[in-house]
């Protein structure tokens, strides 16, 4: 992991139950702007979405958030039945990681499908789909669990729903474990360079930021993500390590040893 560059850290009274995640992007009303991804403060939401159908070329591009996917875990299978399935592997990069599967097949009900294509970038694949004449019924997801069956609830009380494609892994879009060094944090953001990552330490948390451009011309917005996670007695912390590669967010918060 990189070091990162973070503000000037000010103090702030720790928890002693131990760091957690805080500063959820919640709306007006008092629920997730994302249900799939608390930290995410504005963009389409959703795991996965339909973006458009070309009005020229006939195409229909599916946008499928597949965070911490390489180009060289993506594959795509078609099957004569008109349904093309595109699947991931997000391999373990470092200790306290967990590697996730994604799977997930798409199609037409009607219509003959013609070259379908795949790329990933940060995290996101496009599955692109040529039609032989436009859509009347629209695609169809015919490996993707209902999201009213897979509703989780955070120890805020709000509903989380976890990845439709994902079939191992984390369900969670984030996730801290104690290691030896510290403490690893992981944090998905899909679409987000690690150019467009921040971090810093604020009143004794660990702030941070990403933005994600859009991976289609089709595409209404990027997305942002913000969120904390602490509070540490920031005299006991060494410098944050980071790491930012295929949509996700990786930290190693080191604690100092006593003396």
């Amino acid at each position: 992991m990189a070091s990162s560059s973070s503000t000037a850290p000010t103090q702030s009274p720790p928890n002693p139950e131990g760091p957690s995640f805080s500063d959820f992007g919640i709306t007006d009303s008092g629920e997730f702007y994302a249900k799939n991804n608390p930290f995410q403060r504005s963009g389409p939401v959703g795991a996965t979405e339909r973006i458009a159908m070309a009005k020229n070329d006939k195409v229909i591009y599916v946008r499928v958030d597949m965070p911490g996917v390489p180009k060289e875990c993506l594959y795509l299978t078609t099957f004569p039945d008109n349904v093309v399935f595109c699947g991931g592997l997000a391999p373990v990069v470092c200790e306290g990681d967990r590697g996730r599967l994604y799977g997930a097949s798409y199609g037409l009900r009607s219509h003959k499908l013609r070259k379908p294509q795949v790329n990933i970038s940060n995290g996101v694949a496009t599955v692109k789909m040529k039609v032989s004449k436009k859509s009347k019924t629209g695609t169809r997801c015919s490996n993707s669990p209902s999201w009213d069956e897979e509703l989780k609830k955070d120890e805020l009380s709000f509903y989380l729903v976890t990845h439709p494609s994902e079939t191992e892994g984390p369900k969670e879009t984030y996730g801290a474990k104690k290691v030896k060094e510290g403490f690893y944090v992981w944090v998905d953001m899909p679409g987000a360079t690690k150019e467009k990552v921040s971090l810093g330490v604020e009143d004794g948390f660990v702030v941070f930021s990403g933005e994600a451009v859009n991976e289609s011309n089709d595409e209404e917005s990027g997305r942002t993500y913000k969120g904390r996670f602490g509070p540490f007695d920031v005299t006991k912390i060494g410098e944050i390590k980071t790491d930012v590669r295929n949509g996700v967010l990786r930290m190693l918060i080191p604690e100092k040893a006593d003396e």
